[in-house]
């Protein structure tokens, strides 16, 4: 198994508390973590609750933190949603490439903990690929 992937696995099984540790907090948590990247996003009591609120959040911060790749690498921002009839909803997660395939770690709302899965699992369940993203330096 890949070194980095086997690094992310520890955060498999982390809660998501919606208000507290969503899809953005893991992000932002693994890039500290695995990357050394510090990620600057809005003090927690300004951000916007629910899982509409933050999918907004996190749509329009994508220019401000980071910066669209064509190819996915590993520790890069993932962006995705699923629409809605409410919208889209947006998710993020941080990506780990092994073995030719692209894995996603991320802080599922639906699951109710954060998953490390096959990107292309999750694309067949309905969640559409936005772009892949290379952070900025905070």
């Amino acid at each position: 198994m890949d070194a980095m992937l086997a690094k992310a696995e520890k955060y498999v099984g982390m809660p998501y508390l919606e208000g507290e540790f969503d899809c953005a907090d893991l992000a932002v948590m693994v890039q500290w973590e695995l990357f050394d990247r510090l990620v600057a996003l809005p003090v927690r009591r300004k951000r916007p609750r629910g899982a509409m609120g933050q999918a907004r959040e996190i749509h329009a911060l994508q220019a401000d933190l980071a910066d669209r790749i064509d190819t996915p690498v590993t520790g890069c921002g993932v962006l995705m949603y699923e629409p809605t009839e409410h919208g889209q909803r947006w998710h993020i997660g941080t990506a780990f490439v092994a073995g030719g395939e692209v894995w996603l770690l991320h802080n599922s709302f639906t699951m109710g903990c954060a998953c490390l899965q096959r990107l292309a699992d999750l694309q067949r369940f309905g969640a559409r690929l936005d772009g892949y993203y290379a952070w900025r330096a905070a």
